[in-house]
């Protein structure tokens, strides 16, 4: 399973550098990010084997779009800032439909926790968004998904997840510094932090999955994989706003 993960993130890793090299095409991100939140909203709930998976996906699949829509289309203090009001809103709706089950329904909790959680990795997706109408989207783009490879190369070993953890943040920095020499792009200290980050991501998640033993289906493959790049691309825009 973890190399299925690790092919997935690949081939949407190559639809994101080839929206990125779209310079002209504003929106090329945007699309593309909303085609990762999708998959991640329908397979999420699958994959925690929640009680209402329909209703969670449609949830997390409005929060997608209207997360997106605010960050192109709506000003705020940043570009992703109305990300919060949609999470906010969407946590009140998952609430008011897993209390409208009746306090007999099973499950209730776990399809709480579980849309909670999938609404703050879906409307994370803004970040992918927000890049591609930004400068340098395609320098930051190429350099978070090196960083993730590598990462993901340590990820689908069976080293010990303490070993992977230390590893896969080491190894994505280090590539991450090393593309900075390439003439676009990020600086050196830039490329390190967000290689830095999409490693510990990567390992984090890599734990979490093996301990949880969730990853054993085709919907648990897209939702690691999607909310890996989801979150990957939220912590790059985030990083450089920051570092800038």
């Amino acid at each position: 399973m973890r190399i299925k993960v690790l092919i997935s993130g690949l081939l949407a890793a190559a639809l994101l550098v080839g929206a990125a090299s779209l310079s002209s095409l504003d929106f090329a991100m945007a699309a593309v990010a909303v085609v990762l939140q999708l998959v991640f909203a329908y397979t999420w709930p699958r994959m925690t084997r929640s009680e209402t998976p329909w209703t969670i996906s449609i949830i997390l699949a409005v929060a997608a779009l209207a997360s997106t829509a605010a960050t192109l289309f709506m000003p705020g203090a940043t570009q992703t800032s109305h990300s919060v009001e949609v999470i906010a809103a969407g946590v009140l709706v998952i609430f008011i439909t897993q209390v409208m089950r009746g306090a007999t329904a099973d499950g209730r909790l776990a399809g709480v926790v579980s849309g909670v959680t999938g609404l703050a990795i879906v409307a994370q997706g803004s970040g992918w968004a927000a890049m591609g109408i930004g400068e340098g989207a395609f320098g930051i783009t190429v350099f978070t998904l090196i960083a993730l490879v590598g990462a993901g190369a340590i990820a689908i070993t069976r080293l010990p997840d303490r070993i992977t953890f230390l590893l896969a943040p080491l190894i994505g920095g280090a590539l991450g510094a090393a593309a900075s020499a390439l003439t676009f792009g990020p600086t050196w200290y830039q490329a390190l932090t967000i290689g830095v980050l999409a490693g510990l991501l990567v390992g984090s998640l890599r734990a979490l999955a093996l301990a949880t033993r969730s990853v054993r289906t085709l919907s648990g493959v897209l939702a690691l994989a999607s909310g890996i790049l989801i979150l990957a691309g939220a912590m790059s825009w985030y990083a450089m706003a920051l570092l800038s």
